[in-house]
């Protein structure tokens, strides 16, 4: 049913492209072809829209597929996804796996998530995906939002409410918020999420398995987020609660603050950025998804300073711990600077430059340590990337210190790469080139060239790679033709 539903919206949308009306027209097709060793793979994205003016509504169909022609994998999935759209509000009806942004992705595996900084709270909302998943099923979405509605002289406001469900199985997931906007660029936005499912059952994978065997089970999840921001502060903060049978409840808190203060000494009115961000979840709670994502707690921060011609400096570290109120065990520090691009024409310029070093000490026996460099330089019309790392290991420690120490250190090993992009009119040629050396192996060469050409209606790119230089090598063309019109 739902293939004739799309089949029929796409003979709707040609017939209308050329009727008498106002309508804005767009028609896509990407992809990729990849050849391994062992294995083959094709992708495909059709997606076809009309954007009717008059109304502001928005028609999106896609097509997408992921096969292995050449090969005996079973690997294959096609799905078909619509969607209508009305733009100036942001209200939707989608049909198909969906991609979701704001409070119910914050609250999936935060884990392996961006630290919860004020700029990360963004809106609850939900669109199709436009590549095919294994793991994500067809879903209904619709999302109701009003426009900005004055409340009084100096107060509007803007609602919405969203509801979705998988297809096959009801699996019911609601949302609501109210954003609240002020003079002197203050805002208030605040968002409630509910959901609940049955989960399958939990096997024993291992001994001594986290989470243990576990029945069919009914599983609830409620959260809400607060987002409160002026010229000169932001604070967000995100709270959920997760109750599975036969496992129990728990929860999941986060908090962001950012200070931007008025400096009228620079040309830039905010050119300083102070962020703090921390969250944890304890043993027992369980994500959006259904999965229990083990316990955790984290801290960051970051300074950033903006000046002019678009230079920038970032100064920015994460801590974690296995708990809240343990001794941090992992820590992620970076330094990262934009020189400033000026209109001087000259032909050597360095783009970005960056330094990181990162500490794993969750085994105090074995503590692993990592630190990288990247720079970026521009000789007009080339441009050069230049990447290093080097990890090893401390020496054993009941209670390491959670960031990196170059003290009774043993490497393990050390990998450089170099990568030029050559542009000239239409054309990119790409080639890169890395070495890994390793204290127990030996050493590993990669290379890659690929070329592409873009125009006005798409690109074109073909590439071949050897991750095991000269003995192994991978095959790979990608594409993009898209065409818009109106009438």
């Amino acid at each position: 049913m739902k293939n004739i539903l799309f089949l029929a919206a796409l003979l709707l949308c040609n017939t209308a492209i050329h009727a008498e009306q106002v309508y804005n027209w767009g028609l896509l097709w990407s992809g990729s072809w990849e050849d391994k060793t062992s294995s083959d793979t094709l992708t495909n994205r059709v997606e076809s829209t009309l954007h009717y003016l008059p109304l502001d509504l928005l028609w999106r169909g896609q097509i997408l597929s992921n096969d292995s022609p050449w090969s005996d994998s079973e690997k294959t999935a096609t799905h078909y996804t619509m969607g209508l759209y009305h733009k100036e509000t942001g209200s939707r009806l989608l049909l198909g796996p969906l991609s979701e942004e704001g409070l119910p992705a914050r609250i999936r595996s935060p884990w392996i998530r961006s630290p919860p900084y004020t700029e990360n709270h963004t809106n609850t909302a939900a669109d199709l995906r436009t590549a095919v998943s294994s793991t994500k099923e067809d879903e209904v979405y619709l999302r109701l939002a009003s426009p900005f509605l004055e409340i009084t002289p100096n107060m509007i406001v803007k609602t919405f409410f969203s509801a979705q469900t998988e297809m096959d199985e009801f699996t019911p997931a609601l949302s609501a918020g109210l954003d609240f906007r002020f003079p002197k660029n203050t805002r208030l936005m605040a968002e409630i999420f509910y959901t609940e499912k049955t989960l399958p059952q939990k096997e024993l994978t291992s001994w001594f398995s986290n989470p243990p065997p576990l029945p069919q089970r009914d599983f609830r999840l409620l959260a809400a987020g607060l987002l409160f921001k002026n010229a000169y502060f932001t604070l967000s903060s995100d709270f959920a609660q997760s109750e599975a049978f036969s496992w129990g409840s728990d929860i999941y808190l986060s908090l962001g603050i950012s200070i931007t203060p008025h400096l009228p000494v620079t040309r830039i009115s905010y050119p300083l950025l102070i962020s703090f961000a921390a969250d944890g979840a304890g043993p027992r709670f369980v994500n959006r998804d259904g999965i229990n994502y083990t316990e955790g707690f984290r801290s960051a921060a970051k300074i950033e300073w903006r000046d002019r011609y678009n230079s920038m400096l970032k100064l920015d570290t994460v801590l974690r711990s296995d708990a809240f109120g343990y001794n941090f065990n992992r820590s992620s520090t970076g330094i990262y600077y934009r020189f400033p691009v000026k209109r001087d024409n000259s032909p050597v310029r360095i783009s970005t430059i960056s330094l990181s070093a990162d500490r794993n000490a969750t085994d105090h026996l074995k503590i692993h340590d990592s630190y990288s460099g990247n720079l970026n330089i521009n000789i007009n019309p080339l441009r050069i990337y230049l990447a290093g790392s080097f990890k090893g290991f401390s020496k054993p420690d009941i209670d390491p210190n959670p960031y990196p120490i170059l003290s009774d250190w043993s490497w393990e090993a050390t990998s450089i790469s170099w990568e030029f992009l050559w542009t000239h009119g239409i054309f990119q040629l790409r080639s890169k080139t890395g070495c890994t050396i390793s204290a127990k192996k030996d050493e590993k060469w990669d290379f890659s060239v690929s070329t592409s050409a873009r125009f006005k209606q798409g690109r074109l790119t073909i590439k071949a790679a050897s991750p095991d230089f000269p003995l192994k090598w991978n095959w790979s063309a990608s594409w993009r033709i898209e065409i818009n019109g109106n009438s």
